[in-house]
């Protein structure tokens, strides 16, 4: 059995757990007493272990107040490493033909957004660092500033081929890589780029990392593989969903964040390491679970794509399955991917009428306070906390 298999055991047990507590999350063990100012059907967040003094996420409560001691801007302690960063990777992709290497630099150059995952792997690093109280102020380990490029590389390369095979025109506001060049140019690009993050993996010398970032890769062709080639069933089933989210999201965020902790110095098997590896794990699919309920509940011009794109694509995603559980009438639409005319519009009008919004964004609730929970296992930084609010923006999140 290979570690991707193996991990995936483990997954299916951690997913079946969340799907159980969250199966009618409306009646949830216990009251929100504990959480003021929290919806009933939150409750069960409380149920979740976690160390004294871990903080709970409330992003519905004061205006999205950031728990106490978490800074509003976590990008703002990795600004420094990341200032160079975009010019760093540029220098990394060039190549002496002009098409391929202006395709491939395309998403380094405008729109490159605020870093998301080399932010995380920063932040990890000196969260993970021996004594990170006192490391706080220091630069990040060269290697681990490399495995950041590697980690943005492997997240721009799976979007320029994603855009190829979904027909999508946009990405982040502008126009996609296969519509400015072509789709063949597109694909050749993202080779390209997983080409290069795979010599820049190899200059690492670490023979643990190589095998995890690679199956990183191996992760998200195999949830390319699922979206495409779901069975009419699996397509009503959220253990399904969460499988394909975590290869196709949370699998690089995790793989990138245990890395990280291994080149700190610790042992793959340490606490530090599988703290980190749980943390983006469960920041990765609540990061994924926002962003589909935002394909229903966000504004075309806000999150860079067309508003419904997931539906038009033929998905079933959260929302969607929670809110078939009480409409009927959305599980042919379903089993048929939304294929017939008005199947879209209806899709988006029963998931307003329904629960699913909100039994959606408590899902993603409930992974983010696990990663919270996993990440208070490291000492006590400014970059830990950091990442605890990175959690809370997942969920506060309009793009």
């Amino acid at each position: 059995m290979n570690a991707l298999s193996n991990k995936e055991q483990l997954l299916d047990r951690e997913n079946a757990h969340s799907v159980g507590l969250l199966q009618n999350p409306f009646n949830a063990q216990g009251s929100s007493g504990a959480f003021p100012g929290l919806p009933e059907h939150l409750s069960f967040v409380k149920s979740v272990p976690a160390r004294p003094g871990t903080p709970t996420l409330n992003p519905w409560k004061d205006g999205g107040k950031f728990p106490d001691g978490c800074p509003e801007d976590p990008f703002a302690l990795v600004k420094e490493e990341l200032s160079p960063f975009s010019d760093s990777i540029k220098d990394v992709v060039d190549t002496d033909h002009p098409i391929l290497s202006e395709a491939a630099k395309h998403f380094f150059a405008e729109r490159q957004g605020k870093r998301f995952r080399p932010t995380i792997v920063m932040l990890m690093a000196k969260a993970t660092a021996p004594n990170p109280k006192e490391h706080r102020s220091g630069p990040v380990y060269e290697k681990q500033a490399e495995l950041g490029q590697i980690t943005e590389m492997i997240h721009v390369a799976s979007l320029i081929h994603d855009d190829v095979l979904d027909e999508a025109d946009t990405r982040r506001g502008g126009e996609s890589v296969h519509k400015l060049y072509s789709n063949k140019v597109a694909v050749i690009a993202g080779d390209y780029l997983l080409a290069r993050a795979s010599v820049v993996l190899a200059r690492l010398e670490n023979t643990e990392v190589t095998e995890i970032m690679s199956t990183a890769l191996e992760s998200l062709v195999q949830g390319e593989i699922m979206q495409i080639k779901t069975g009419e069933d699996d397509l009503l089933d959220m253990m399904t969903y969460l499988r394909k989210s975590y290869h196709k999201t949370a699998s690089l965020i995790c793989d990138a964040c245990k890395s990280c902790a291994i080149l700190a110095g610790h042992a793959a098997d340490s606490e530090e390491a599988n703290a980190a590896e749980e943390y983006g794990y469960h920041l990765g699919l609540s990061y994924q679970i926002i962003d589909d309920v935002l394909d229903f509940t966000g504004a075309s011009d806000v999150l860079g794509k067309p508003a419904m794109a997931d539906v038009s694509l033929g998905l079933s995603t959260a929302p969607v399955l929670y809110a078939a559980e009480s409409i009927a009438e959305l599980k042919p639409m379903i089993r048929r991917k939304f294929k017939q005319e008005g199947d879209v519009e209806k899709t988006l009008r029963f998931v307003l009428q329904s629960d699913g919004i909100e039994r959606a964004k408590s899902l993603a609730l409930f992974h983010a306070q696990r990663a919270v929970n996993a990440i208070c296992r490291l000492p006590e930084s400014e970059e830990r906390n950091a990442l605890i609010s990175l959690a809370h923006m997942v969920l506060s999140r309009k793009s």
